[in-house]
Formats: structure tokens, C-alpha cells, sequence
């Protein structure tokens, strides 16, 4: 494929070195309808049965997915991943590039829909899926309910309830709330700080990864290059969240076929509102992954092989 140097998508960095992804990767600086630049970067395959949508979560970027892309495009599908305005290198929206910011969730579909150009205009293969993790998750079931043309959509630790600390976790509605009338929108949101979870972290005691060679991989990323880091979400980000779910759950499951993975040992978000969504899907199945926090696709290259021959296959499929 030859990508055409008179469109308006300019060829952006992609650091190949920490993504450690298939060799056929390009990664391209794309405007959206409300004239945020975001970074997306595309890995092509040989077989080409489709294309995955990868949608990361909060605080993630590109490169982390080099690994889950590799083994995505030995088993037929070309990739498409992107950087959400306000992390990795995509535009920050606040005058600290730590902050998690943004208005509404709705500005993320502007994102989606640049991706979405900018696979069409390049004639990406067809069919077109989803996987989506986290925050991702939440994003990419309301592009489900859009009916953009996705296929079949598969979920790895969405975002459809998010854990608060157990004393406040109740309340959590009405902190964001309340600090947004208080004019704390944009500070950093309780229990939150201006540090990068997995930067500052150690490994034993983390709530995302049992493995430790996957732990490495991405502190490694964040280290090298602390531009990808971001820290606490606040307030406003908060309050957006809660308001998105809420509305996500008062809709019934979309149509297209789905697909959900969440580890027994998951903190970050709500494991019971997840069972609660999927037990209403009526083409929807839920996998409980044994010995497994928050991160499904951060775990060693067996399991990672496993976990997305299994989706894949859900995608064959659908």
C-alpha cells in the first residue's frame, strides 16, 4: 500500500524501538473536526483479513500495543491504534501536559472518526473490528451503538464502572460534582497526583500486571521517553466519566456481536457492572481470566498468544 502524499494525514513519529511491533508500521499526525491533532500509527500485515480498531485506555499510547499488534498481524489483521487527545504525543489540553483532561467523552469519538477518515480514504481491509481496553472500552461501545461499520467488538477491562477508593467510592458522583461547583474542575481528583502510575510504581503490589517481563516492557516506555507519561485525571475528567458510563448502561447492548475479558484479580474497574452490561448482550459472551488484574493483553507471550488467538477467532466469527 502506498499512502498518498497529497492528503492531509502528514507521516508523524513512531517509536519503533520501545513498541517492538510488526515491521510494517507507519504512524501519521491526523487533525479532527474540532481541530485537535492526534497521533495514530498503522501496522499492515500480510494476510489481511481485516482490520482491529485497538483503542488503548486512559494514560496509554501507541507504542505500548507494539507487542499485542505483532501477534495481531501474524494472525491476519492489519492494526490501527491511536493516541487520545490529551496523552502520548497526541495534543495536551491543559496547560499541565500531566493532567487527564477533556470536556466531554464525546470528544473522543472526534478522534475515532479521524481514524475511522483516514482507514477509509486508504481503502483499509475490510471487515473492521474493535478491541478495546479500559477507557478504550467505554469509547468503543459508544462507537458500537453508532453503527460506524465495526463488525464484531471485543473488550478487555472496560471502562463501565470505575473503583473509587472503598470509604469514598459511594460518593464518587458527588465529589466530582461538587468540586466542579467548588471550581476544582481542573485539579487533580482525590487519591490522584502529578506522577505517572507505572513510572513511579514498583512492580510487586501493581494492580495492572502479574507479570513482571510486561511490567518492565512498559515502565521501560515511560522511562525512555517521559513525554508518553500522564498522571491523575481531574475533576471534570472524572465527572465526564461518570456521566458517559451512566448513559452507556440506560442504553441496551448494541446489535453487532461482543466480546468481554476481565481478570479475577480486577481493581481499576467495576467487575459487577461489566457482568451486569454483558448478561443483557444477547449475542455478548464474558470470559473471566484466571490469574489476571486490569492489563488482559500485558501478560507473557504465551497467554497474550492464547487471549488473542481467542479473539481473533471471535472475529472470524462474527
Amino acid at each position: 500500500m502506498v499512502y498518498s502524499k497529497k492528503c492531509r494525514f502528514q507521516a508523524g513519529p513512531l517509536l519503533k524501538s520501545i513498541a517492538e511491533g510488526p515491521e510494517l508500521g507507519k504512524a501519521f499526525w491526523l487533525r479532527t473536526s474540532d481541530n485537535i491533532r492526534i497521533r495514530l500509527a498503522h501496522w499492515k500485515c500480510s494476510k489481511r483479513h481485516g482490520t482491529v480498531f485497538l483503542l488503548p485506555g486512559r494514560a496509554e499510547y501507541i507504542e505500548k500495543y507494539g507487542r499485542t499488534a505483532k501477534i495481531i498481524c501474524d494472525l491476519g489483521y492489519d492494526v490501527i491504534v491511536l493516541d487520545w487527545r490529551g496523552q502520548g504525543l497526541s495534543d495536551r489540553l491543559d496547560g499541565d501536559p500531566l493532567l487527564g483532561q477533556i470536556k466531554e467523552f464525546s470528544e473522543y469519538q472526534h478522534d475515532l472518526d479521524a481514524a475511522i477518515d483516514f482507514s477509509q480514504r486508504y481503502h483499509l481491509p475490510e471487515p473492521w473490528f474493535i478491541l478495546a481496553h479500559s477507557m478504550g472500552g467505554g469509547i468503543g461501545l459508544r462507537a458500537a451503538h453508532r453503527n460506524l461499520g465495526f463488525k464484531a467488538a471485543a473488550f478487555t477491562g472496560p471502562m463501565w464502572g470505575i473503583v473509587g477508593p472503598v470509604l469514598i467510592n459511594p460518593f464518587k458522583h458527588i465529589i466530582a460534582k461538587l468540586a466542579i461547583v467548588l471550581g476544582q474542575a481542573d485539579n487533580y481528583a482525590l487519591t490522584t497526583s502529578r506522577e505517572s502510575y507505572i513510572a513511579v510504581s514498583e512492580f510487586l503490589g501493581n494492580t495492572l500486571t502479574k507479570d513482571q517481563e510486561m511490567w518492565s516492557y512498559m515502565k521501560r516506555q515511560v522511562i525512555e521517553h517521559p513525554n508518553l507519561q500522564l498522571a491523575g485525571p481531574s475533576y471534570r475528567w472524572v465527572n465526564a466519566a461518570l456521566r458517559e458510563i451512566k448513559e452507556l448502561h440506560a442504553l441496551p447492548p448494541p446489535e453487532c456481536p461482543g466480546l468481554c475479558l476481565v481478570g479475577d484479580g480486577e481493581s481499576i474497574v467495576e467487575k459487577n457492572r461489566i457482568k451486569t452490561l454483558m448478561s443483557r448482550w444477547s449475542n455478548g459472551r464474558l470470559i473471566e481470566v484466571p490469574d489476571a488484574l486490569h492489563e488482559i493483553l500485558m501478560l507473557n507471550n504465551h497467554r497474550q498468544n492464547v487471549i488473542l488467538n481467542d479473539i481473533c477467532g471471535f472475529f472470524a466469527r462474527s
